[in-house]
């Protein structure tokens, strides 16, 4: 899973738009909420899931909150 992290990072970083960063950005927070999910399961521990469950939601409240910028302008 690490190794999926690289493509996302340079598209972060050599985007040629500000929609493809956060496509990116999405993505990578996809990769890193899965691996919390494998650790949690070889650990055998729910704190990792918690912490996975609140990346995904600040991820997915940032990126619709990023799109609704890009499109109209406005956050509100």
């Amino acid at each position: 899973m690490v190794f999926s992290i690289i493509p996302c990072v340079y598209r972060i970083i050599k985007g040629p738009t500000i929609p493809d960063r956060v496509v990116a950005l999405d993505a990578m927070t996809l990769v890193i909420v899965a691996t919390l999910g494998v650790y949690s399961f070889i650990q055998e521990s729910v704190f990792f899931m918690d912490v996975a469950l609140v990346l995904s939601i600040i991820a997915f409240v940032g990126t619709v909150t990023i799109s609704k910028y890009l499109d109209e302008g406005v956050v509100f």
